[in-house]
This record gives structure tokens, C-alpha cells and sequence, in this order.
């Protein structure tokens, strides 16, 4: 059985499949949010909800964007996690459990000291930033002082923006998430 394709094969894809797609609409009648929410809603990145919505005023949770990690790294319905480290809070019936392993196993995210992953907890901005990260340096060790070193590395990949000044601590909704993911795939430093 063959594995996935790497991360950079992953991109190119991706933003091969993009750039073709995105030319028949004007990109300029969406919010940046909204416009990057429908791209990766096409890519299958993003899921809406029953209503067709994406719900990108809502709060996304840490179980949310360990999912979306794992489906752009390729490994989406994907056991890669079969005797991975089991958080003690998130059942193997939660709708998200195979992706948080996933990504657990592919140092995207971490878990809490006390064996737990808090899969509906609200994600910061910082831990945001930290999960992309993470994800296009293989999980590398980011030298320096949380959560600067990785606000300061992930503007140095092209992650957010080099005049972000947004609070680290802030908790971010759907839309903000979609935007920083898709600002990353775009990045010509993202590949």
C-alpha cells in the first residue's frame, strides 16, 4: 500500500487545481474570509455545515483544525495513528478521533500534560499559527520564548502576514482560521 504523497506534491496539487478553479470567479465580491472558506470547501478542507453554511463566524475547535491538518497533508480516512498515543478525553466514537491521532502522530498537534487534547476547546490565534507551522517545517523545534517564536516564524514563512499585530491569546473563528490556512497554501514560501 502506498502512502500518501508528500507535503510539498500535496501543495502544488492543490494550488494547480486552485489557480484553474479560482479564475472563473471574482474573488474581489468576497470577503477575504469567505473567499478563502470556499476555496477550501472545494478542496474538501473545510466542511460546512447541514444548512450549506460555513459557519465562519463560529468559534473553531481544536478537533476542527486537527482535522483540517491532516485532510492537507493527504491523509485524510488514513490509519496512520493504530497504536498512537490515546488522549484519555477523546473516545474512539468522537467524530473526530482518527484525524486527532493523525495528527498527533504527525507532531501537528500536542496534547495537555495531564493526557487530555480538549477536542472542543476554542483555539488561540498563537496555537493557530503554531499548528501551520508545525505542519510545513515537519514539526522542526522552533527556537525562543512561546508564543513568539512561532508568531515570528510563521510570519517568516508566509503564515500570517509580516505587520500581523493581532493578540496571540485571541481566540479565532472559523473564517480567521480559513484565511491564515489559505494565505499559507498560497505562499510561494509554503512550497
Amino acid at each position: 500500500m502506498r502512502g500518501p504523497p508528500s507535503m510539498k506534491k500535496v501543495l502544488i496539487a492543490i494550488l494547480l487545481i486552485v489557480s484553474m478553479w479560482s479564475m472563473t470567479i471574482q474573488a474581489d465580491a468576497l470577503s477575504d474570509q469567505q473567499y478563502a472558506g470556499d476555496q477550501l470547501k472545494t478542496l474538501g478542507i473545510l466542511k460546512g455545515y447541514e444548512d450549506g453554511t460555513l459557519g465562519l463566524e463560529k468559534n473553531i475547535t481544536r478537533a476542527e483544525i486537527a482535522t483540517m491538518m491532516v485532510r492537507i497533508q493527504g491523509y485524510d480516512g488514513l490509519i496512520i495513528a493504530k497504536n498512537g498515543f490515546e488522549f484519555k478525553d477523546i473516545l474512539k466514537d468522537h467524530w473526530a478521533y482518527l484525524n486527532v491521532q493523525n495528527a498527533y502522530k504527525l507532531g501537528v498537534v500536542s496534547g495537555y500534560p495531564d493526557g487530555t487534547f480538549k477536542p472542543g476547546k476554542q483555539i488561540s490565534y498563537a496555537e493557530m499559527v503554531a499548528m501551520m507551522v508545525k505542519t510545513l517545517t515537519n514539526n522542526q523545534p522552533v527556537e525562543g520564548t512561546w508564543p513568539s517564536n512561532y508568531i515570528d516564524k510563521g510570519k517568516s514563512l508566509g503564515v500570517i502576514p509580516t505587520t500581523s499585530t493581532i493578540d496571540p491569546g485571541k481566540i479565532i473563528n472559523r473564517g480567521e482560521a480559513a484565511k491564515i490556512l489559505w494565505d499559507t497554501l498560497v505562499s510561494k514560501k509554503a512550497y
